[in-house]
């Protein structure tokens, strides 16, 4: 079974022009080898539950399949999904 944290594990990450790079999990640096897939959720703007997050679909140089976000309101980076 893949990994899921609904509400998003918080990483370290490094990116570039808003766009991710690499990022710490599991005590190893995981090099973002190519975007699969990238999107944009902004919702709930009209409550103080706003969600406005990029969302972004990697594989890495280590063999992860995995999705990352970058939450704007908070400007941090976290793991959603690892695909085993």
């Amino acid at each position: 079974m893949s990994p899921f944290w609904s509400e998003g594990l918080p990483v370290r990450a490094q990116d570039e022009a808003e766009r991710p790079r690499q990022f710490l999990w599991g005590w190893r640096w995981h090099r973002v080898a190519a975007v699969r897939h990238r999107w944009r959720v902004h919702t709930r703007w009209w409550t103080d539950e706003e969600i406005w997050r990029d969302y972004w679909e990697v594989t890495t140089d280590t063999g992860l399949l995995s999705t990352l976000y970058y939450d704007r309101l908070s400007e941090a980076w976290y793991l959603e999904r690892v695909y085993e």
